[in-house]
């Protein structure tokens, strides 16, 4: 065992400890102009003197909503056990609201703004400064499901030096356009995120696999994990594995792990303990000190 994940674990829980979860918050964002809305879960007991947390931020999928893996996703009592049990070691979840923003930077007039940026800098950085966390990238993930798996990806990719590792759950991942490109549906996926009418050459800049190649000069690269039920839809487990692949040619380390499940919440609610155990190692609440 890594004395960084030793150090992890050496938190006492009881067996009857909960956390807590605190729903309509708000990070202020010089960035967007506007506050960002988040729910936060914070485990028990609290760290003693000097002792941080590490922090996981959880982002929703489309129509979804800041809170939505507590709601939905009855993420709070799964991480009570799973600290209680010792498979994971106590650690704060922020899950914040982006609306269909797909996590990408959008100026447009009507757009929802430059969500990536924002999320990076003024929401990591209000958490930073609200709770006693590891506030280096050694201490913090991002994840997500369906379109938050694939802003996830993003922010990791954008930001390597924010985040230590990205997971991403059934990540709506597509590829670039091509000329001519059948799939007619991707501009109304994509709502005005790529601008009115849909730009294509935007979307293609903005678009994971084409973002995947910065990994290749990165000397520092960000960890992924890639999860994907056998049930959910079928273009989405292809690109799951065509991403992983692409990962693999920049040496990034990736995981891929394609089991039973569907679309939904309830496969999700079964795959983000292990997720959170493949992700134990690459925390360090000490920041390297």
């Amino acid at each position: 065992m890594s004395a960084a994940l030793a150090a992890l674990l050496a938190f006492v829980v009881p067996t009857n400890a909960a956390g807590i979860v605190e729903y309509d918050l708000e990070a202020p964002s010089p960035t967007l102009g506007r506050t960002i809305p988040y729910a936060v879960y914070k485990p028990f007991p609290f760290p003693a003197e000097g002792e941080r947390w590490p922090v996981v931020y959880l982002l929703h999928g489309l129509t979804g909503a800041d809170g939505d893996w507590f709601t939905w996703g009855n993420l709070a009592d799964i991480l009570d056990r799973a600290t209680a049990d010792g498979r994971i070691p106590p650690m704060v979840v922020v899950a914040p609201g982006a609306g269909d923003s797909w996590y990408v930077d959008n100026p447009d007039p009507g757009g929802l703004g430059l969500i990536d940026t924002a999320f990076a800098t003024d929401l990591v950085a209000a958490i930073d400064a609200s709770l006693p966390t590891a506030a280096c990238r050694e201490g913090r993930a991002v994840g997500g499901v369906s379109m938050g798996g694939a802003g996830a990806l993003l922010q990791a990719i954008n930001h390597p030096q924010s985040y230590v590792a990205a997971m991403s759950f059934s990540g709506a991942l597509h590829r670039p356009m091509q000329p001519n490109d059948p799939r007619r549906w991707i501009p109304d996926l994509y709502g005005n995120v790529f601008g009115v009418p849909f730009d294509s050459a935007r979307f293609n800049a903005a678009n994971v696999f084409t973002r995947a190649n910065s990994l290749r000069s990165m000397a520092e690269k960000p960890a992924f994990y890639l999860a994907i039920g056998d049930e959910d839809f079928p273009d989405l487990i292809e690109a799951n594995a065509a991403f992983h692949n692409l990962l693999v040619t920049t040496k990034a380390e990736s995981n891929l792990r394609i089991g039973p499940g569907r679309h939904y919440w309830d496969s999700w609610q079964q795959a983000i303990v292990p997720a959170l155990e493949w992700l134990a190692p690459h925390l360090d609440n000490t920041c390297g000190r």
